[in-house]
């Protein structure tokens, strides 16, 4: 019997036993279950840009920046909200009531009428061409308000920016409303065929509006270095393969 083997006579080194607790060293990518994801996850994101960038705006496949559509979407929601509405007036002081802002509309049309003397047409183009972008401007504005004030800690006070940001869309609006009635009463004055503001000509405008800012943001805040090494570095086994091929 002394030849019988017993694994209960073996001594367990501590090689052998298992933890009560899995090492974070134990865990791997699950590479079969998620390729797509785990490639993405594991690549180094070569232009960093903060989060506030992306609510707006987004990278092309190409690490352009453009615009996002929601927010296209978005604006145009509020236009069509906006558009044929009235201007509203408080009673603190005269600028803010109707009979100046009607006074204020005379002048204007009296001013553009100075200019129809001579090729009418064109005047009626590059003053419609003000109203769509003023339009484009306001609705932008205001989008940009309901989304910003939605998001601020409500038992906090109005920031400076939002505040100035609201001043800014109350006089676009004024602006727009105004130059909306003047197109309309001088409609038969410039020879145009319609000077209707258009709705895909107000898009396009937000849409040049959003391009502008993307890229004024992107030159402000994106991080490339990540970028300009992968650059540099793919441009360095490029000149060593030329090298190699011409030796």
């Amino acid at each position: 019997m002394a030849d019988l083997f017993d694994p209960a006579d073996l001594e367990i080194g501590p090689e052998l036993m298992v933890p009560n607790v899995t090492s974070e060293s134990a865990y791997v990518p699950d590479t079969n279950g998620d390729p797509e994801g785990s490639e993405e996850r594991a690549r180094i994101v070569a232009i960093q840009l903060p989060d506030f960038f992306y609510r707006r705006y987004r990278l092309t496949d190409d690490g352009s920046p453009t615009f996002n559509q929601s927010t296209v979407d978005g604006i145009m929601d509020v236009f069509d909200v906006k558009v044929g509405t009235e201007q509203s007036f408080g009673d603190d002081d005269d600028d803010t009531k109707a009979g100046y802002f009607d006074s204020q509309i005379e002048k204007v049309r009296d001013g553009v009428s100075q200019l129809l003397e001579i090729d009418p047409q064109t005047t009626g183009i590059n003053f419609l061409q003000l109203t769509t972008r003023t339009w484009a401007e306001f609705v932008s504005v205001a989008y940009e308000y309901q989304d910003s004030y939605s998001t601020i800690n409500k038992d906090d006070g109005l920031p400076t920016w939002l505040v100035e940001r609201e001043d800014k869309m109350l006089q676009l609006g004024r602006k727009a409303r105004m130059l909306s009635a003047v197109c309309e009463q001088m409609d038969d004055k410039f020879g145009l065929k319609s000077t209707e503001l258009e709705r895909f000509r107000v898009l396009n405008e937000v849409e040049r509006r959003l391009q502008r800012l993307a890229e004024w943001n992107f030159k402000q805040h994106a991080d490339q270095s990540g970028k300009i090494a992968n650059d540099m570095n793919t441009a360095s086994v490029e000149h060593c393969s030329s090298i190699f091929d011409n030796a």
